[in-house]
């Protein structure tokens, strides 16, 4: 009962935020999003988490470690700030591999976007959203459902549906069959719709549904990422992904194949540029790490 009479105030909060940042500069709105991450990152709020994660995989090592874990948190101020922002315009950014996407398409077996809590991955809406037709996103439903209205509208302006999980398999294989583009994140614990992959070198639960779709499909994938860089701007990157050979192998030898692929992309990512990485404050090794 708590929790929900604290909806209506998380709301609008929520609301405040935005139109506080609609009222000034975007210098300044990034700006003050980086100082309320430091207030964050001063406060320790996550910290046990970030270290359990860091900890279990071995990475990064110190004396590098507290360096990356305050710009983390910065980059979370950072990145919400910019999300936030009620703009039906994109920020600056340019994009590598852009061809990559009309390649796909041109195939006819839709596009499966591999996404991470990694870089503004929902920034990538508004960058997207009006210049792909058919451009869905699977999400997992908030509880407070007040601000996940607010949230569907806010993606909805930019011309991106969104398919929530409970009814994803079904709504995902008929996008994926009329040649359309479904963006899915795969980097957080999976629980029961998962099975063990690596991940960071370790072991983790991670969702079978988007292997199996991969598999099943045939469609594209297109393993994506938006990083801001120090100018502001954003680099969005499409990369280029060659599928694994599952040739005689079982359905579910493919899927682990595919999992351990896409799970091997992410873990690239992370270990390049891991204070852009949002999972370190995630329970991802959950059942394997000490939490």
């Amino acid at each position: 009962m708590k929790k929900t009479l604290a909806y209506p105030a998380e709301y609008g909060i929520v609301r405040l935020v935005e139109t506080s940042a609609h009222l000034l500069p975007r210098s300044l709105t990034l700006a003050l999003g980086a100082s309320a991450g430091t207030l964050l990152y001063r406060s320790g709020v996550y910290r046990k988490i970030v270290m359990a994660n860091m900890n279990h995989v071995g990475f990064p090592a110190e004396p590098s470690r507290e360096e990356i874990i305050r710009k983390l948190y910065r980059n979370v101020g950072r990145y919400f700030a910019d999300f936030i922002r009620p703009s039906q315009s994109p920020p600056p950014h340019s994009i590598e591999n852009y061809e990559r996407v009309d390649s796909l398409f041109g195939e006819g077996k839709g596009i499966l976007v591999l996404l991470g809590h990694f870089g503004n991955w929902e920034i990538l809406a508004t960058i997207f959203g009006r210049s792909i037709d058919k451009l869905n996103v699977i999400a997992k439903p908030m509880k407070n459902t007040m601000v996940q209205e607010w949230l569907d509208r806010k993606r909805a302006s930019t011309g991106v549906q969104t398919i929530y999980t409970r009814q994803a398999l079904r709504k995902s294989l008929g996008v994926l069959r009329s040649n359309g583009m479904l963006a899915v994140l795969i980097d957080q614990y999976a629980g029961t719709e998962g099975s063990p992959a690596p991940f960071l070198g370790k072991e983790a639960s991670t969702i079978r549904a988007v292997a199996y779709l991969t598999h099943k499909t045939g469609c594209g994938v297109l393993p994506t990422w938006a990083l801001m860089q120090e100018d502001r701007t954003y680099r969005v990157m499409l990369q280029t992904l060659q599928p694994p050979v599952t040739r005689g192998m079982t359905t579910e030898e493919a899927v682990a194949a595919y999992q351990k692929q896409h799970n091997d992309i992410l873990s690239e990512w992370i270990r390049e540029y891991p204070e852009h990485w949002f999972g370190w404050f995630h329970k991802r090794f959950r059942k394997y790490a000490r939490y």
